[in-house]
């Protein structure tokens, strides 16, 4: 029982942590807070428990849609760019495709990474959290798994664990996963990636 309380206060603790960090009209990341107002936060809908073990299933032939979630209150006079990345000892183009929603086949850029924009300059009916589907679709190829991050595969350490660019251990990526000179975008340790399995 007390285990129990205890994960689910420290569950609690999390998401609270996270409401603080996003939620741009609060004191320290509102809008009062121009430094942090157009820093942005781009991550999986489903949490995983905070273990990075959000997980799908898709058939051959099927498309799998991965809710995103972007962090942001109000609107901007501009759009902004996420971006997202996908590895896996399959084939892309051959074994599976990243689709977009009339199921045209989408492309990574030289670097590896897909593009996902974010319309902020209208309303937003969730008011700080907007929601966008990445599809990956099973081709009739080979089966198995597919990993989508929030960063670079290749920018891991030693033991596969994502770099934190300054050693802070408060759950912020803070090498951005996108900026420009108007806006930057993070992602979280605990909420980067997800694996997509595919059968027959």
């Amino acid at each position: 029982m007390k285990k129990t309380i205890y994960s689910l206060i420290c569950a609690l603790g999390c998401i609270a942590g996270i409401w603080s960090l996003t939620a741009c009209d609060d004191d320290t990341w509102g809008n009062d807070n121009e430094e942090m107002m157009n820093v942005f936060y781009f991550g999986f809908e489903d949490w995983g428990q905070l273990k990075n073990d959000v997980t799908y299933t898709v058939k051959q032939g099927q498309i799998v849609n991965i809710p995103m979630q972007f962090w942001c209150a109000g609107e901007r006079s501009f759009d902004a760019i996420a971006l997202y990345y996908v590895d896996s000892s399959l084939t892309l183009g051959t074994d599976f495709q990243i689709v977009d929603e009339n199921g045209n086949s989408l492309q990574p850029d030289s670097n590896g990474a897909f593009t996902m924009q974010w319309n902020l300059q209208s309303p937003d009916a969730t008011n700080n959290h907007r929601i966008q589907n990445i599809r990956v679709k099973a081709l009739q190829g080979k089966t198995g798994k597919v990993t989508v991050t929030t960063f670079n595969p290749r920018d891991v350490d030693g033991a596969g664990k994502v770099k934190i660019s300054n050693g802070s251990s408060d759950g912020i990526i803070y090498t951005p996963n996108y900026a420009t000179g108007e806006y930057e975008v993070h992602c979280l340790t605990q909420n980067y990636k997800a694996v997509v399995t595919i059968e027959k």
